[in-house]
């Protein structure tokens, strides 16, 4: 069973030009087309529905079809990479200041903001070409050669994945150095994607997204598996979205949970500015994901009785959303309970503790021979206990006893860390 973790919003009917890139710009949708126009679109305010206006169009932005866009708010700038070459248009007027020629042949380019300064980098053929940001436009600083087609790239801090034919290779452009990741892609085509903050990237190997890190390490023991390979990726906390050729999926990214399938046949996806959700393009529409809000999610997967990453979730969660914070205790409390049920005491019992405004009596009431008299235990838990009998009971009570060592330890620092204060 799957939850809701976005919602799907209409952004742009069909439109009459073909649609080939697409960004953010503020609370902006920006959109490129196979015919060089530029579109602005603009989210209406106070509608009882979801609505967007074309507020400004183009014609002419660029002189041959777009390829790619991406705008850069904190250089002022938006660059747009064309089938001739990458050109730049200045914020908010959109006039062209530039073109950088000798970018001819780019299939893509890549621009890493977090460094000083910022370094743009365009896959042409066999070469990474790799441009200073001098605050008025991208001067030379050096090419990097390779031994098959660039076909993705990425930064990742100050080194850059690679995917070069079939194959992976981290290349660090400050000391020249190169080294080829343990696997390929496989029988998929490669892609490559850098999680937030710079430190990790995801590789693809078929169905399978790999984490490394900038030292060609993986970064973690898992993966992530798709329904079929991805073609490109986006992380909005706490979800990892992939597009695949038929749909969206959406993963909870610290579980590897499915959580969502999106009947979307995107070709192009962008985030929101804040962690606001994605725009995608799909059959020549664009669309908006916007998050469900995460107290809604924890109370559908509770109800569903998904209890893992409904717990996943929420410990991600609570500590930026009071709302959730709120629920958390309850959530510790009914999947305890599902797990005792199940006979996985141990883990029952570690939820059980997580919680300190639980009652210990209820816990207690999971026993009924070690039930109070004249207690009446919440009608949740009273049926749980009558069939411990036996190796069962022996073990449940084992872990009951370890469970009991640790509130009690926890209440005595409780207690004398308020007669110190007094």
């Amino acid at each position: 069973m799957v939850h809701s973790a976005f919602h799907i919003e209409p952004v742009l009917k069909k439109s009459s030009y073909k649609i080939t890139a697409i960004d953010v710009w503020g609370q902006n949708v920006v959109v490129a087309t196979e015919e060089g126009v530029l579109m602005i679109l603009k989210e209406q305010q106070g509608a009882h529905i979801v609505e967007f206006e074309v507020i400004e169009t183009r014609r002419g932005f660029a002189k041959k079809p777009i390829v790619q866009i991406q705008v850069m708010e904190q250089l002022g700038i938006i660059l747009t990479l064309t089938t001739e070459a990458i050109q730049i248009n200045e914020l908010p007027t959109l006039e062209m200041t530039g073109q950088l020629l000798r970018t001819r042949g780019a299939s893509h380019f890549w621009v890493q903001p977090d460094l000083s300064p910022p370094l743009l980098s365009c896959a042409i053929k066999k070469k990474l070409m790799i441009m200073r940001w001098d605050g008025a436009g991208f001067s030379e600083w050096r090419d990097v050669s390779l031994n098959d087609t660039v076909r993705c790239h990425a930064w990742c801090g100050e080194v850059v994945w690679v995917g070069a034919g079939s194959k992976y290779v981290l290349v660090n452009p400050f000391n020249g150095t190169e080294k080829e990741a343990a696997f390929d892609s496989n029988s998929s085509p490669p892609y490559v994607y850098s999680l937030p903050g710079g430190k990790e990237a995801l590789l693809g190997r078929d169905n399978i997204s790999v984490f490394q890190d900038h030292a060609a390490r993986p970064s973690r023991k898992y993966g992530i598996c798709w329904s079929e390979p991805p073609v490109s990726l986006l992380y909005i906390f706490p979800y990892l979205l992939a597009v695949l050729p038929k749909v969206v999926e959406v993963q909870l990214m610290e579980s590897q949970s499915s959580v969502q399938s999106l009947s979307l046949r995107a070709t192009h996806i962008a985030p929101c500015r804040g962690g606001g959700g994605a725009v995608l393009v799909a059959n020549n529409c664009i669309y908006r994901l916007r998050p469900v809000p995460m107290h809604r999610q924890v109370d559908a997967l509770a109800e569903g009785e998904q209890y893992a990453v409904c717990l996943c979730l929420a410990d991600l969660t609570h500590a930026s959303d009071p709302l959730v914070a709120n629920k958390l205790p309850n959530i510790l409390r009914s999947y305890g309970l599902a797990l005792f049920s199940t006979g996985d005491y141990a883990q029952a019992m570690q939820l059980f503790a997580r919680s300190p405004s639980l009652d210990p009596r209820h816990i207690l009431a999971l026993y009924p021979d070690l039930l109070e008299e004249g207690y009446e235990p919440p009608p949740d838990i009273a049926p749980l206990g009558k069939d411990l009998k036996g190796h069962k009971l022996l073990r449940a009570q084992a872990f009951l006893i370890k469970y009991l060592q640790g509130w009690r330890k926890k209440r005595g620092e409780k207690e004398k860390g308020g007669e110190e204060r007094d």
